[in-house]
């Protein structure tokens, strides 16, 4: 009697979980539907998507082929799936956002996330550009930690200032101000104590300073 209690209860537990195991092996995905936090997912993805999903596949097939490839994917930060009857697949993406742009001396613009990975290449963009001689890092590829350095500065300097763009120049960071005089960063720091000395200079000065350049390079900012 015993035993048969057990063998009754271990065949509903296999009743139970055996649609857990089968059930992603035996449905067919017939649409698959891809949403990021921004809305639709990005056209690029779109299509990536659209290739894997050009067959009908199980539903196991399906998310590990999606998700070899969305871990592989620099836009994706992060990822999910949702299964919907009768066969539709919704894909839930984080996509990463770019927060910086390097522009070449070509025009051609790579948007870089708070990380310093380079998301695409573009050839306009919105946010503060840093102008660069050298070329372009490659998509998946992340920024030196000067040029991040860099990035994070002028970022700084457009929510204050509303500068739009600085150039690399000798291992320094050089921005002209608006009406303003040309200010010299160092690439390394505390970007806090930079925008704090920044400060103390600019509020010295009055509107008919002949003032041409701030460095603050040096324990003691220079002004010429």
């Amino acid at each position: 009697m015993r035993y048969r209690k057990v063998f009754l209860f271990l065949a509903l537990l296999a009743l139970i979980i055996s649609p857990f195991f089968l059930l992603p092996r035996i449905l067919k995905i017939g649409k698959i539907n891809c949403k990021s936090q921004f809305g639709p997912c990005s056209k690029n993805l779109e299509e990536k998507i659209r290739n894997i999903s050009q067959e009908k596949k199980s539903l196991s097939e399906t998310e590990k082929e999606l998700t070899a490839f969305l871990e592989s994917d620099i836009i994706v930060n992060d990822f999910s799936f949702q299964f919907k009857l009768p066969d539709k697949l919704e894909i839930n993406i984080i996509e990463r956002k770019p927060k910086f742009a390097v522009q070449n001396q070509n025009g051609m613009v790579a948007l870089i996330d708070g990380n310093g990975y380079v998301i695409t290449i573009e050839d306009s963009t919105g946010l503060p550009r840093l102008i660069t001689s050298e070329s372009l890092p490659n998509v998946g590829e992340k920024v030196t930690e000067e040029a991040l350095f860099a990035l994070e500065l002028l970022y700084d300097m457009f929510s204050f200032y509303q500068v739009r763009t600085g150039k690399i120049d000798k291992s320094s960071l050089v921005i002209e101000l608006s009406r303003g005089p040309k200010v010299i960063f160092p690439l390394e720091g505390s970007h806090q104590a930079l925008l704090g000395s920044l400060r103390l200079v600019l509020d010295k000065l009055n509107s008919d300073s002949q003032v041409s350049t701030i460095d603050l390079r040096f324990k003691n900012p220079v002004i010429k």
